[in-house]
């Protein structure tokens, strides 16, 4: 592991967090961490390949992440659902992605994968490399989290990314046309001459009107025909993802928004949080 790689980890983290989630993480004493035992209850992992190979994982308690995606959704969760995992997941991709574009402005091309979660106590997190992996340690007013970095510098005959079966996804710089991972008809496809913004915004409207048509029609017609029944059964846990990650492209689109081109390029830390042991604490 390769210490140097820690600071656009932290970044991302802190830089993520505030603008995302309106939460302040406190960083704590960095540690290297040698088991792979995870240090909360539901864990975002993503791969990295590129100039630098390796993975990242972000652990929260289960208090911790509910608080933070119930200020990221603007809802109450009282316990991790399906909700949280996907916030989790997105979370999880944002901080990669600012990590990775602090990394980029060194002159290092890197790229990502589609991040996995796991939930449950005393899961386990296994990172790319054979190796100890470093841990920042972050605290929050309702709870802990972790993020847990174990990559380190691609030897230039080794920059293959599919020996480590990452995706070859460049960094997003900024807000602008992306692809939609739950769109399944040509309705879905952005019009060029709208602004990505106010389309997202149109969607999630149309979408939870439908949505909740469908839920009303429901509980006030018992005796519905059962193929249209069937068919809303169907249709509504597909709206509700796809509201969900319109909820999510428009709060990193905000996020995004909201960093100043100064804050990318200098970055401000607190010296002493550079700092690790060799020992966990």
């Amino acid at each position: 592991m390769d210490v140097k790689f820690i600071n656009p980890f932290l970044q991302g983290t802190v830089e993520v967090l505030k603008k995302m989630t309106f939460t302040v993480p406190h960083p704590g004493k960095v540690y290297l961490k040698e088991d792979n035992l995870a240090a909360g209850d539901v864990s975002g992992i993503i791969g990295i390949t590129g100039d630098a190979v390796g993975s990242l994982a972000i652990s929260f308690t289960e208090n911790c992440i509910c608080h933070v995606v119930s200020r990221m959704l603007g809802e109450t969760y009282a316990e991790a659902n399906q909700d949280v995992f996907d916030a989790v997941g997105e979370l999880t991709n944002m901080i990669s992605g600012v990590a990775r574009t602090h990394m980029e402005k060194d002159g290092m091309k890197v790229y990502a994968a589609i991040p996995s979660v796991v939930f449950g106590k005393d899961h386990t997190i296994n990172h790319i490399l054979d190796s100890p992996s470093i841990v920042i340690p972050f605290h929050t007013e309702k709870g802990d989290f972790v993020v847990d970095v174990c990559i380190k510098k691609t030897a230039r005959e080794a920059r293959n990314v599919q020996d480590y079966q990452v995706v070859n996804r460049k960094t997003i710089a900024g807000p602008g046309p992306a692809v939609d991972p739950v769109k399944n008809s040509d309705e879905d496809q952005q019009p060029p001459q709208m602004d990505r913004k106010e389309w997202l915004n149109k969607k999630l409207k149309e979408m939870v009107a439908a949505r909740d048509d469908m839920v009303k029609e429901l509980s006030e017609k018992p005796f519905m025909e059962l193929s249209k029944r069937t068919m809303f059964k169907k249709r509504i846990p597909f709206l509700d993802a796809k509201i969900r990650r319109i909820k999510l492209d428009l709060a990193a689109m905000e996020m995004i928004a909201k960093i100043s081109p100064e804050d990318m390029a200098n970055p401000k830390l607190v010296p002493h949080y550079q700092h690790y042991d060799n020992k966990k604490k």
